[in-house]
């Protein structure tokens, strides 16, 4: 039978996973470009859209399955994904900030930061093997414990620490009942969707593991589109 076969499975669940989250992002990104301009819409904007280009890519690389071009659309889009969610860090920064707006060239700078950081997707996925991403996988992203630990240490270290010290800064900063709802969604969303980050890279590692890739597939898409709403519902919406 047609379902039988592995691949077919696996095109079947990415088009309904991952088409999605190119849905609302794009959505959610346009929507608050368009009632405003500035620096820090601009920051809030980017992890919407480059999450929808990384599920894109993702997507796309289904079609160029049995050519190098899949491998390489596939890893690009892994380092837009881990890209993107530095910019929580770079939005929490600039909250923080409003009272004496940074310079732009340190803007500039830790986003140019962030950005090379990131490259680590390439250096260990590819260089040390650290994705795979082919024929003898059946075209399953498998990644290696080594990857799994290093991305975790990355997300701990330079995005789930600065944000816990951004959270407390923030809570004193911002008074008022109104002001304090809306960072608490912001912060709540970021939690949220950092436990998405995580199951995600144990997702393609632990691909033996069957209960937990249909927990992930049941849980964290759902999880995933609460953190992105709230994240507009708090700053999206009226930043």
């Amino acid at each position: 039978m047609l379902l039988q076969d592995a691949l077919t499975q696996r095109i079947i669940i990415v088009l309904i996973v991952q088409v999605w989250p190119i849905f609302y992002g794009s959505i959610l990104a346009y929507k608050i470009l368009k009632r405003r301009k500035n620096r820090s819409t601009y920051t809030l904007a980017t992890p919407f859209i480059l999450n929808s280009i990384t599920y894109f890519l993702a997507t796309l690389s289904i079609l160029f399955l049995n050519t190098p071009f899949a491998y390489i659309l596939y890893i690009t889009g892994i380092y837009f994904y881990a890209y993107c969610h530095c910019f929580f860090i770079i939005l929490s920064w600039i909250l923080v900030r409003l009272d004496d707006q940074a310079p732009f060239w340190k803007f500039i700078l830790i986003v140019s930061f962030y950005g090379i950081i990131s490259t680590y997707v390439f250096w260990i996925g590819f260089y040390f093997k650290g994705i795979r991403y082919d024929a003898s996988t059946t075209w399953i992203p498998t990644y290696s414990l080594f990857f799994l630990l290093f991305s975790w240490s990355f997300l701990v270290i330079f995005i789930l620490i600065p944000q816990i010290y951004f959270s407390f800064k923030l809570k004193k900063i911002f008074e008022g009942a109104t002001l304090r709802r809306r960072i608490n969604m912001y912060l709540v969303s970021f939690y949220l969707e950092f436990l998405v980050v995580f199951s995600v890279f144990l997702y393609n590692t632990w691909i033996d593991n069957q209960i937990y890739r249909i927990f992930y597939l049941v849980i964290m898409p759902a999880t995933s589109t609460i953190a992105a709403f709230l994240v507009y519902k708090g700053f999206g919406k009226n930043l």
